[in-house]
């Protein structure tokens, strides 16, 4: 499936936040706070030192452990933060939020069986559950039973429709099912409710583009620059949609921002060079393409530009050469080889 369910994080933090005051031990308390600043600062290997040193101090305590499970969850190491999680389960079989992170985790490990298993232990607890619900239809999306999954989810936003969660995966639902105006429906329903997300601005503006509504698409892709202007891929997709659309100083833009956030980027460079090509600034061109393929000559699509470059100019003979070299990069391209193909039934 080209999108994938979103399952709040802070199925996790919540288990925190709930325990942190009856932590007594100032020793503790130091290590705890030692952790988290080390986190902040992105010093993993300090911050998991200060933890392993707490948990010493008191095996017992919620706070360390469910701090160690968070730890790992951020890193993607989801078998660790699964143990830490069983071993707070050990400590409060009946909390919620525990029971919920178990089966969250089991989505991500593709353990449906164990997933759905620990959902109904949410259920027991707290019927009214909505991130259960969220969970467990995510296991059962994943596992291709969207009618299943659509039902969980509608039983999800009945119980609370200001989760954007919720609605986010509908959306994505109904995008699988090629529904997409159910699906910006949905989508735009959860930017309402978390006005400040970025991601869901991006698939909103994705979702657009599914529509073939390409302004309203541009639209909410420069809302996403205007939340973070170093969106790399941003750019790069703006710079391609307003090519397509012969829009080439627009193009330009995105493509000199790229420049500043990556100078060295020698794929961009060759896009830009074509798209200096395409105006007929020959010089801008010749000059982006050349250090392109300095910084990597290896690259197909540079000396196919070249070709280009170097025809436009009447240099026939230079151009051929380029052409041959792409296709010697890369000689199944079927573009490389019928640029080559073209231009020697010219001679």
């Amino acid at each position: 499936m080209d999108e994938e369910i979103r399952i709040s994080a802070n199925n996790l933090r919540e288990v925190t936040n709930l325990t942190k005051n009856n932590t007594k031990q100032s020793k503790i308390d130091d290590l705890y706070k030692q952790a988290l600043k080390h986190y902040e600062l992105q010093d993993f290997e300090k911050a998991q030192e200060c933890l392993q040193q707490a948990l010493a101090l008191d095996p017992t305590n919620m706070d360390i452990i469910i701090g160690s499970a968070n730890f790992h969850y951020d890193l993607y190491e989801y078998d660790k933060a699964l143990d830490y999680l069983m071993k707070a389960f050990d400590l409060e079989p009946t909390n919620e939020i525990v029971v919920r992170g178990i089966a969250n985790i089991y989505v991500l490990l593709k353990d449906f069986e164990k997933a759905i298993e620990y959902c109904e232990k949410a259920f027991v607890i707290n019927p009214k559950d909505f991130r259960a619900y969220i969970i467990l239809g995510s296991a059962y999306f994943q596992q291709h039973d969207i009618e299943k999954a659509e039902k969980l989810f509608r039983n999800a936003a009945e119980i609370n429709p200001e989760s954007a969660d919720v609605w986010f995966n509908l959306g994505v639902l109904h995008k699988t099912l090629q529904e997409f105006d159910k699906a910006l429906e949905h989508f735009q329903k959860a930017v309402s409710l978390e006005p400040e997300d970025i991601m869901l601005y991006f698939t909103v503006a994705e979702t657009l583009e599914d529509l073939e509504k390409i302004d309203e698409a541009i639209e909410y892709y420069y809302k996403v620059l205007d939340k973070n202007p170093r969106a790399f891929e941003i750019w790069n997709r703006l710079a391609e949609l307003h090519f397509e659309r012969k829009e080439f100083k627009k193009s330009e833009k995105c493509m000199l921002e790229i420049l500043k956030l990556d100078p060295e980027n020698h794929v961009i460079l060759n896009n830009l060079g074509y798209i200096y090509l395409s105006m007929g600034e020959l010089e801008k061109s010749l000059k982006c393409l050349n250090k392109s393929v300095k910084i990597n000559p290896d690259f197909p699509h540079s000396w196919h530009s070249f070709g280009e470059y170097y025809e436009k100019v009447g240099d026939k003979e230079k151009a051929l050469e380029c052409y041959q070299k792409a296709v010697d990069l890369d000689p199944d391209n079927q573009e490389h080889l019928d640029a080559l193909e073209n231009l020697e039934k010219k001679k």
